[in-house]
């Protein structure tokens, strides 16, 4: 039976002046039997990495790199968020449980509209039985405002294990490559016995320097991802291991992020 999987960073529900989005409706029409979950926000009143579960009868692990706040209650113009927002940093999401917030980001805090507390999440959702679920934590990187950790989930396939791998990289300017070097030998030990493996994240890095680093995994689609309204950059991927075929992988048109969605059918041809 083909797994049909998908990436998909989803900015917390909020664009960046603090509108929701309908990012659960977005990823429930993936129809996906795994989707690797970024930016999921986890609060007292959404989770909305539970809420895909929810709707697609599927089961969720989830771990926090951050917490802060979102806002809720913005307006703007039909734009996505502010021009240059990404330079400027955009007004729906804060955190600041690594590093405060200089002034400049604080005021902009202080001005936004409902602004909600809460934890900034990698998760995994699938409809497969699970199996055994672990968190492999990355070091620390001074710059960056999050911890970064890879979260592990092993499910059952007709096949046998099948074993899934969740991550929201550092930016380049922050040192990722190095974490990437740190996640390709802890790959190799995890991947080691030759279980078939998918990885799929928001890596914050393009195809090219992420091929070279994995070696050994193949990646399942490319295409432009960021921005999701006039994208110019992959930076969100699927890669497979081990007995694994690639059916077929495209970039969707889904634009409640800003990020599009990576999707992929495979072949798992067991251990």
């Amino acid at each position: 039976m083909p797994v049909r999987v998908a990436t998909f960073n989803v900015h917390a529900g909020v664009d960046g002046w603090g509108r929701e989005t309908p990012v659960v409706e977005a990823a429930t029409s993936l129809a996906t039997d795994v989707l690797f979950l970024q930016e999921a926000w986890r609060s007292d009143t959404v989770d909305l990495a539970a809420a895909i579960a929810d709707a697609t009868r599927g089961t969720v692990h989830a771990v926090a790199l951050a917490t802060g706040q979102r806002a809720t209650g913005g307006t703007g113009p039909a734009a996505w968020g502010p021009r240059f927002g990404v330079l400027r940093a955009d007004r729906g999401l804060f955190l600041d449980s690594t590093r405060p917030l200089d002034s400049r980001r604080a005021a902009v805090r202080a001005a936004a509209p409902g602004l909600e507390p809460g934890e900034w999440c990698i998760a995994i959702v699938t409809s497969l039985p699970v199996l055994a679920s672990d968190v492999v934590e990355l070091r620390h990187l001074a710059k960056d405002r999050a911890r970064r950790a890879l979260l592990m989930v092993t499910v059952e396939h007709e096949t046998g294990p099948l074993r899934l791998f969740a991550l929201h990289g550092a930016h380049l300017g922050h040192g990722s490559i190095g974490q990437y070097r740190e996640l390709a030998r802890d790959l190799g030990v995890l991947c080691a016995d030759g279980t078939p493996a998918i990885l799929g994240g928001d890596f914050n890095c393009w195809g090219p320097p992420l091929r070279a680093l994995l070696g050994g995994w193949q990646q399942a689609g490319r295409g432009r991802t960021w921005p999701s309204w006039r994208p110019h950059s992959q930076i969100d991927h699927l890669f497979v291991h081990g007995p694994v075929s690639v059916v077929g992988a495209t970039v969707e048109d889904v634009r409640a992020s800003d990020h599009r969605p990576v999707t992929a059918t495979l072949a798992i041809r067991g251990s």
